[in-house]
């Protein structure tokens, strides 16, 4: 495989970069067997690990995506990546003089997606727009009140969109903390007006709706992504959007 085509990391300072790729897009042996090489050996054994192909090809595809990625931002092979696991398991760049480049990563059936920052708390959530056992129970358990109320005003399509829009909004905010899902997510409230949203916390939660902008995104008609990006000194950033192929 030739390197990938380099990014202006400089551009960070002003952007946060969405990569998303479609796993199943990605067949090509000698592209299967790259992934395979660079990932690091822990990788490669949950690749092997997983009962259904279809859950090895995703992880496969998705962390080799992000090691390719982020050879793009920094003189680093993609092989060579090395990270460090917080107490909840969310995944920070342990490369020297790299620690000021951050992401996250997500994956689901048909889509996988990675966020890229320069020194940004950032989350990202994909999920595919399916029906799903008991979603009132749901978000009666996980969303504000007001929420949950106004889910039981929906029905099909536009239920599974109100729903999933809340759901990974909240994904995206506690992976960018880092704390996990056991955070009060019920103490969160999102409005979201078509591309302006808002969030609300109760007062017991120690933050600010300023500090936060968040995203949504939906590729194509069977999924959709959230975001959160933190504001460094409530500066906004451009989020750009980009299609991944590990062909430069």
């Amino acid at each position: 495989m030739n390197p990938p085509a380099k990014q202006n990391t400089d551009i960070l300072s002003s952007e946060a970069h969405v990569w998303l790729v479609t796993p199943e897009s990605i067949s090509d042996s000698a592209i299967l067997q790259y992934c395979h090489e660079i990932l690091d050996p822990d990788e490669r054994s949950k690749v092997d690990r997983f009962l259904h192909p279809r859950d090895s090809h995703s992880y496969l595809v998705s962390h080799a995506m992000v090691r390719s990625v982020l050879s793009r931002y920094a003189a680093i092979a993609p092989s060579d990546w090395r990270f460090s696991h917080g107490k909840h398991g969310r995944p920070e760049i342990a490369c020297e003089n790299q620690a000021r480049l951050r992401f996250n990563l997500t994956h689901t059936n048909g889509l996988a997606a990675c966020i890229v920052t320069n020194n940004d708390k950032c989350g990202i959530d994909a999920e595919r727009l399916k029906d799903r056992t008991n979603p009132l129970g749901v978000a009666k358990r996980m969303f504000s009140s007001h929420e949950h109320e106004q889910l039981q005003k929906y029905e099909g399509t536009a239920f599974l969109k109100y729903f999933y829009e809340r759901w990974t909004l909240r994904e995206a905010y506690v992976k960018a903390l880092g704390i996990g899902i056991s955070f009060p997510t019920r103490q969160l409230r999102f409005n979201v007006v078509k591309e302006k949203i808002d969030i609300t916390f109760d007062d017991a939660i120690d933050d600010s709706e300023d500090n936060w902008e968040f995203r949504l995104i939906q590729p194509d008609t069977e999924h959709i992504v959230a975001l959160a990006l933190h504001r460094c000194a409530g500066a906004r950033k451009r989020i750009c959007v980009k299609p991944f192929d590990f062909r430069p």
